[in-house]
């Protein structure tokens, strides 16, 4: 009898510890179902609004890169809307009159414009469904006046969410900036 209620116990811990995990893998939005991808340029603009910068790269490299990196992690991202599907909308904060040169030095060259953070944020389409919280994640390297490139802020980017949302809980390594 006592060999069966121990069965028993051990029984329903993994039960219960199977259902957590379970429980877990699924709370991560993006994953299971399909998250409505926004990428929000700000009043009117779009990734055409800021051409291809000779030094940082276009809207559409960070666009594209920042998909890639998502999917890389088991975000799944599409455009089209539905009803009851979470929203992820990224809205960057772009910088005019940014140094172009690779290291300061007369007549510097303050042409080129950067995007220097990224608000994320997300949406539930389903009332019994909570979104997490806005994350911020600013492309900053040593000086204030340095930044990642497009290509490489978006590779960082996916992976500060993908730290948010997953990893931080699973004790994985912050991701770091590459400059």
């Amino acid at each position: 009898m006592k060999v069966l209620s121990k069965f028993m116990a051990a029984s329903a811990l993994l039960f219960a510890g199977g259902f957590t995990a379970r429980a877990q893998g699924t709370d991560v939005p993006c994953k299971a179902a399909a998250c409505v991808f926004f990428l929000d340029w700000g009043s009117g603009k779009t990734s055409g609004s800021y051409p291809p910068d000779r030094r940082y790269g276009s809207g559409d490299d960070f666009e594209s890169r920042f998909r890639t990196a998502m999917g890389a992690h088991g975000f799944r991202l599409t455009d089209t809307p539905a009803a009851s599907a979470m929203t992820v909308t990224i809205r960057p904060t772009m910088k005019t009159r940014v140094m172009c040169d690779a290291l300061p030095g007369l007549n510097t060259d303050l042409s080129c414009t950067a995007m220097i953070g990224l608000a994320v944020s997300f949406t539930s389409g389903d009332p019994a469904v909570k979104a997490p919280s806005a994350i911020r994640i600013t492309n900053r390297c040593a000086s204030g006046n340095i930044f990642m490139l497009n290509r490489e802020f978006a590779t960082y980017s996916a992976d500060m969410i993908w730290w948010q949302l997953e990893g931080q809980a699973a004790k994985g390594d912050r991701p770091i900036v590459n400059c």
